[in-house]
């Protein structure tokens, strides 16, 4: 099978490496590199926006106020990352940018050996974020206003008495539109919404210059949120996974779906071979993520090197996968109510992002040591690991019982797969 990451033939090529960030994915355009590092040029950032002229004395006084903004900046990034990736979880087809963006993290903190390299662009996420924000906060007038002509349409008879409501909706759409559109001109950050510079309004409006930067930024900023690298990323980290969970979940549904004289023995083969899938999966997509190459999901034996370099860490890693992902289950138990429906899938992505962080930073441990470790603590790591897959293999096992959706619930793989969508009903 062809690469689509990496090309070396055999992972024994280079033991001590088992990645080589030089070497390119076959099908992406380009790997995924900084997108946390991202910033906006002058012109990016804003169309007319010019740079600030402060002295040296007026930079140090406002250093204070640029780190706590930064602070700010940054935690209003994650949150909008969580709700984006949230958004892109219950959308089918978008769900593999969602599972594309996981796998990154744990590949970015591989490489750069750092456990905050796991937040992946979070300041373009604040970008996007201000945007809504600021987008929302404008119309706010406009809706409010809207809902009063509503009321006034039901209360009122006569269009006379409507005409006011309808003169000032109109008026207050109109005023908003440009209000708008100026905001998003300059680089659409939450402070443009919030002071509409009319000066500069009058002085770049009608040149060429001012549309022509705009449209730029706005792409300059797309091509930085690797979107088809990530979709790309997603999508085949989601084929080797479930190839290898193919056949253990069709066993385990047979358990129910085939003759009872077969049933015993398909759940019997099923649920120990589930288990055993589960040991090596978590390592086996890391990997993937970070050498990008399809054929390491039938690798194996270069596996169980890499959990010989730290086997605790690997341990811990895994135990947080599996443990992280049992609370997604519990909101499978009743058909999510309309009003909610996002619920389960933002425990998903809350759960899911530190258990990546995990599987990243216990897979940097082990690629960057030569050696195995002890023997003692590599069979203890051993034996701890199988309990807590069976344990795991059967919670998923019983699910089927309290899932709305049954047997077929077993190929709902959240932990490696992409998040079902729970639409509710």
């Amino acid at each position: 099978m062809k690469s689509i990451g990496m090309n070396p033939d055999d992972l024994n090529q280079n033991r001590h490496s088992p990645h080589t960030p030089a070497e390119q994915p076959v099908l992406q355009a380009t790997p995924t590199h900084d997108l946390s590092d991202f910033a906006v040029d002058s012109q990016a950032d804003s169309a007319m926006d010019s740079p600030n002229q402060n002295s040296g004395l007026s930079q140090i006084a406002s250093w204070p106020f640029k780190k706590i903004f930064s602070g700010l900046e940054w935690c209003f990034g994650v949150v909008t990352m969580i709700s984006l990736l949230t958004i892109c979880a219950a959308i089918p087809i978008l769900q593999f940018i969602t599972l594309g963006y996981f796998l990154e993290i744990s590949s970015r903190i591989v490489r750069e050996k750092k456990v905050r390299a796991g937040f992946v662009g979070i300041r373009q996420a604040a970008r996007i974020g201000g945007w809504a924000l600021g987008t929302l906060m404008v119309w706010g007038p406009a809706f409010n206003v809207a809902g009063i002509f509503n009321d006034a349409q039901i209360l009122l008879t006569e269009s006379k008495q409507l005409q006011p409501f309808n003169v000032s909706l109109g008026v207050i759409v109109l005023l908003t539109i440009p209000y708008t559109l100026w905001a998003w001109f300059r680089g659409a950050r939450l402070r443009h919404f919030i002071w509409p510079a009319p000066v500069r309004f009058f002085r770049t409006i009608l040149k060429h210059e001012t549309y022509r930067l705009a449209v730029t930024g706005f792409w300059k900023f797309m091509s930085t949120l690797h979107l088809r690298e990530l979709f790309l990323l997603g999508f085949f980290g989601f084929l080797g996974a479930a190839a290898w969970l193919l056949l253990p979940v069709l066993l385990c549904i047979g358990g129910t779906q085939l003759p009872e004289s077969l049933r015993g023995i398909s759940t019997l083969i099923g649920l120990p071979l589930l288990a055993i899938t589960l040991i090596y999966l978590p390592v086996l997509q890391t990997r993937f993520a970070v050498e990008r190459r399809l054929r390491v999901f039938w690798e194996l034996k270069e596996t169980r090197v890499i959990f010989k370099r730290a086997p605790i860490a690997l341990w811990i890693s895994m135990f947080a996968v599996w443990a992280f992902a049992l609370p997604v289950y519990l909101a499978k138990i009743q058909l999510t109510p309309r009003e909610v429906f996002l619920l389960p899938t933002v425990v998903f992505v809350v759960f899911a992002w530190p258990s990546r962080m995990l599987m990243g930073w216990a897979f940097s441990r082990a690629s960057s040591r030569a050696a195995n470790r002890n023997v003692i603590s590599i069979w203890l790591a051993r034996l701890a690991i199988i309990p807590v897959v069976f344990l795991y293999a059967g919670v998923v096992f019983l699910s089927r019982y309290t899932s709305w959706y049954g047997d077929w619930s077993l190929f709902e793989q959240h932990a490696l797969l992409i998040p079902i969508p729970l639409l509710g009903g």
